[in-house]
C-alpha cells in the first residue's frame, strides 16, 4: 500500500485495488514520510473503510481533531454495536460518535455532566442499544481510563438509534417524543401499566416506533383489504376505541392522517399485547 495522504504522524490514507480511498490509523505511521511512501505495515492499527464518501469526507475532517485513542475506541464501539444490535448501522455514526466522545472527555474535564431529558424514553424503549451503551462505558474506561458518569449511557445510546434509522438526531427525538405519547395514550385508555420486559410489549414497541417514524417523516402506508379494517374494527371495539384517540392525537398535533392499514395493524398489535396481560 502507498500513502496516498497524511494527516498527521498517525493517520494517513491510501486507495485499494478498486480505487477506493481508506483510512490507516497507526502510531507513528505517518512520521518522516511522504505520499508515495509505502506504508509500514507493521504500525497499521485500524483501517476505515467507508461507503459514503459524504460521509468519508467529514469523517476525514473529523480525523485531524479527535485523538487516535478516541477513534479507534469508537471503532471498537460500533464493531460491538453493529454486532450485537444486529442491524444495519450507518456509517455515519463514525463522525457523530466520535465526535461526541471527544467532547464528552472535555466536559469531563471540567467537570460538566450533560444530562439527556429523553433518558427515561431511551432505556425504555431502546433496551438494546442502552445495554449496548452500558456496555461502551466499560470499553471507554478500560481503554481511556477515564470514567465516564452513567448519564453518558443514554447519550451513546442515542447515537445508535440514530445510525439505525438514518436520520437526524433531531427526528429522533420527535419520534420518541411521540411514542411515549402515544403509550400515555392506550395507559389511560385502558388505566394499565404493561411489563416492559414481556416479549409483547418489545414486539409492540417495535411496530410503534416504525410507525412514529413515518409519522415524523409523513411516509404513510396503505395496502390494507377494506373488508379486513371493518373485520377488525367489529370484532375489537374498545381497541380501535383507543386507536381512534391515538389518530385524532396524531391528526391535531403531527398534522397526519392515519391510514386504514395503519389503524388496522396498530389494532391488532396492540389486541395482541392487551390479551398478552
Amino acid at each position: 500500500m502507498i500513502i496516498k495522504q497524511i494527516f498527521n504522524n498517525n493517520i494517513v490514507s491510501t486507495v485499494d485495488d478498486k480505487n477506493q480511498e481508506l483510512l490507516i490509523l497507526g502510531r507513528g505511521i505517518g512520521f518522516n514520510y511522504r505520499a508515495g511512501d509505502p506504508i509500514d505495515e507493521s504500525r497499521i492499527e485500524k483501517v476505515f473503510r467507508l461507503q459514503d464518501a459524504k460521509i468519508y469526507e467529514k469523517f476525514k475532517a473529523t480525523v485531524m481533531e479527535v485523538p487516535i485513542e478516541i477513534l479507534q475506541v469508537t471503532d471498537d464501539i460500533v464493531s460491538l454495536a453493529r454486532t450485537q444490535l444486529n442491524k444495519k448501522i450507518s456509517d455515519g455514526i463514525y463522525v457523530s460518535l466520535s465526535d461526541h466522545i471527544h467532547f464528552a472527555v472535555q466536559r469531563l474535564q471540567q467537570d460538566m455532566i450533560v444530562r439527556n431529558p429523553l433518558s427515561w424514553e431511551i432505556q425504555h424503549f431502546y433496551k438494546a442499544e442502552y445495554d449496548v451503551a452500558k456496555e461502551a462505558l466499560h470499553i471507554l474506561r478500560e481503554r481511556l481510563g477515564i470514567e465516564f458518569p452513567k448519564e453518558e449511557i443514554s447519550n451513546i445510546a442515542l447515537h445508535f438509534v440514530n445510525a439505525e434509522i438514518n436520520d437526524s438526531m433531531s427526528d429522533v427525538t420527535q419520534m420518541m417524543k411521540l411514542l411515549q405519547e402515544i403509550m400515555n395514550i392506550i395507559k389511560y385508555h385502558f388505566n394499565v401499566e404493561f411489563d416492559e420486559d414481556s416479549v409483547n410489549y418489545f414486539r409492540f414497541i417495535t411496530h410503534l416506533k416504525y410507525f412514529c417514524q413515518r409519522v415524523i417523516t409523513h411516509t404513510s402506508h396503505d395496502d390494507a383489504e377494506e373488508y379486513l379494517y371493518e373485520v377488525v374494527k367489529k370484532n375489537y371495539p374498545e381497541t380501535f376505541k383507543c386507536i381512534r384517540k391515538i389518530e385524532k392525537f396524531i391528526q391535531k398535533n403531527y398534522e397526519y392522517t392515519m391510514t386504514h392499514s395503519e389503524q388496522l395493524y396498530l389494532t391488532l398489535h396492540l389486541e395482541r399485547l392487551m390479551k398478552s396481560k
